[in-house]
């Protein structure tokens, strides 16, 4: 319950920008990109299966309807060349009408017109005729040609042939109704035609029987050339492609050369169009099945998909809320040990290694920051507490340097009023306002060292005359290190320690050295003096408090001060060093870096 509380709470309090609803929202859209893809994947290639199908079962029906009317018309081809062949037909073709023995003939073709046009019900006529004779035998009249019914036969169909083969002529009779597929075999004599056989399809009685044996489309057509042969549509019969609204919209005949289907859009409805030409007669068959008859699959197929999709997507939502929360509980975890840091600190510290995991080991280091940050933080304090002792120090001693500044530049020009002149007093008194001046300066902690060399002199030379012939100095100062920077009152107070601490309980006079030069660590310089040196027990307290923490409440600028100030400017690894003198006395080393920023420490 608790971690559900902290899952909430984070929610409430970061909204967008919490980890938990980035991981969810990346989660979620990492897996309903893919599946939302296969899904649009899916319904193409089921909604592509469909029209395949649909185009199957089209090519299909239409493959049935080519072999039907293929065999009809090779029915009425070999008809009319099984009748041509008859002995009774050749018999009327060449004997002269007026023979009696032509009578027998005669009714023996009546008998088998009259046979073939009962069994094939979409014959409508079937013709004999004798050119000798310029005379007809039909189904319908026997008559001259001239008094034949059928006027355009002659015309359409008789007088076109030019050779011993089988004709197909699409007309209608007498140029009025039935429209008639009319297949025609002429008889020859050696090169002369003496007469033809034709057998009259009546396309609506065709049209009736093809839609009991085979089950077609609608728009099924039949195409001879660029008229249409055959159409369940009446008023298409004959007609031209290009004024069959479909055929000319869906330009059927671009392709003509090989089987196919593809999808046509027609006055905004789509339609499977099939095309498939026949080898044997040069006829084109061709059909328009709507998809709108299979709207119904199709609306199944995306209300499917609709209900897959939904589904889905709520799975994968539920999915990723869990990958979710499991993904955060590690976060979770360690708000939850942050929070209760005072609780569980004790029981990282207590528990045992082979236990921990990641989790832990980040909580743990988390812990020793904090730990260290409040380390740093007590440290501070005590510093910022050290650093208002010392700035109240340093405004109550403010005073005292002015004001003992301003008497001694009294003191020397009433010396020098008293003398009529300068004298050993005023210039004593000079040296000692210039280094209380120097002390009162605070503008820039550091100076270079050919300028604190001469502050040190000075000092040197009030203590000379203090103390004349008690002590020698020498100065032994690389001449490159002078341009270098240094602190302000940093050599005076060595000096003062070896003066007060080795010459002065001495009764001989003593030697104080001061080296300057350049080394790898930086810039070395060394007061050493010959008196009577610190006992070891001392020089390690002194040495040990040299090295101790910084401590700004130091009211006299000794060695320890100077140590202090060196330590917080320039770091913990330069400063004041102590040590034996190898001579006699003590050796004291400044240790700074040679290359400043001044501008950094200002």
């Amino acid at each position: 319950m608790k971690t559900n509380r902290n899952l909430i709470q984070a929610v409430r309090m970061y909204k967008f920008q919490s980890l938990f609803i980035k991981s969810l929202i990346l989660i979620f859209l990492l897996v309903i990109v893919p599946f939302a893809g296969l899904s649009v994947v899916m319904y193409f290639q089921m909604n592509k299966a469909i029209e395949t199908e649909v185009s199957g079962v089209n090519m299909n029906s239409l493959y049935r309807v080519k072999d039907s009317i293929d065999n009809i018309f090779k029915q009425m081809d070999h008809v009319s060349l099984e009748m041509i062949y008859q002995d009774d037909v050749s018999a009327f073709m060449l004997t002269d009408i007026t023979n009696n023995n032509l009578t027998a003939n005669m009714k023996s073709i009546h008998d088998k017109i009259s046979m073939y046009t009962r069994s094939f019900k979409y014959i409508d006529s079937l013709y004999v005729f004798s050119e000798r004779n310029q005379y007809m035998l039909s189904n319908r009249l026997d008559s001259s040609l001239i008094e034949f019914d059928d006027k355009t036969w002659s015309g359409n169909v008789y007088q076109k042939i030019e050779k011993n083969m089988s004709y197909r002529d699409l007309r209608k009779r007498n140029d009025i109704y039935p429209f008639y597929i009319s297949f025609t075999r002429p008889a020859y004599l050696y090169e002369n035609k003496i007469g033809a056989v034709t057998a009259n399809i009546d396309i609506e009685e065709l049209r009736k029987f093809s839609n009991q044996t085979t089950e077609q489309s609608e728009n099924t057509y039949i195409i001879d050339g660029d008229v249409v042969v055959y159409s369940l549509n009446r008023n298409e019969f004959m007609a031209n492609i290009h004024s069959v609204n479909l055929l000319n919209a869906a330009d059927a005949l671009t392709k003509i050369g090989e089987p196919h289907s593809s999808i046509k859009t027609i006055h905004g409805q789509k339609y499977i169009l099939s095309v498939l030409p026949s080898g044997d007669n040069g006829l084109t068959y061709i059909s328009l099945l709507p998809l709108k008859n299979y709207e119904q699959k199709m609306k199944d197929l995306r209300a499917f998909l609709y209900v897959f999709f939904g589904v889905g997507a709520i799975i994968v939502l539920v999915v990723s809320l869990l990958i979710s929360i499991k993904t955060f509980s590690p976060v979770n975890q360690i708000m939850s040990m942050i929070e209760d840091q005072e609780k569980l600190e004790p029981l990282m510290a207590s528990s045992e290694k082979s236990k921990w995991n990641e989790v832990r080991t980040i909580t743990n280091s988390i812990f020793r920051t904090l730990d260290a940050k409040k380390g740093l933080e007590q440290e501070l304090q005590l510093r910022l507490h050290s650093l208002r002792k010392a700035q109240t120090i340093a405004l109550q001693n403010q005073t005292t340097p002015h004001f003992l500044y301003n008497t001694l530049e009294t003191i020397k020009y009433l010396a020098i009023e008293l003398t009529k002149g300068h004298n050993p007093v005023s210039n004593m008194v000079t040296a000692l306002s210039d280094l209380l001046r120097r002390s009162l300066d605070t503008d820039n902690p550091l100076t270079d060292i050919r300028d604190e060399i001469q502050h040190a002199k000075q000092y040197v030379g009030i203590m000379q005359a203090r103390y004349p012939n008690k002590f020698d100095v020498i100065w032994q100062i690389q001449e490159s290190i002078l341009s270098c920077h240094i602190l302000k009152i940093s050599i005076q107070p060595l000096l003062e320690n070896a003066f007060q601490h080795g010459i002065i309980p001495t009764r001989n006079p003593g030697q104080i050295i001061i080296t300057g030069l350049r080394t790898s660590d930086g810039i070395v310089i060394t007061v050493s003096d010959n008196g009577q040196g610190i006992p070891d027990t001392q020089l390690k307290k002194l040495q040990q408090s040299m090295s101790g923490g910084v401590n700004l409440e130091e009211k006299h600028i000794g060695l320890k001060n100077l140590n202090q100030r060196i330590k917080l400017i320039f770091g913990e690894e330069y400063g004041v060093f102590l040590t034996e003198n190898l001579h006699k006395g003590t050796a004291v080393f400044i240790v700074i870096p040679e290359n400043i920023d001044i501008d950094e420490i200002e």
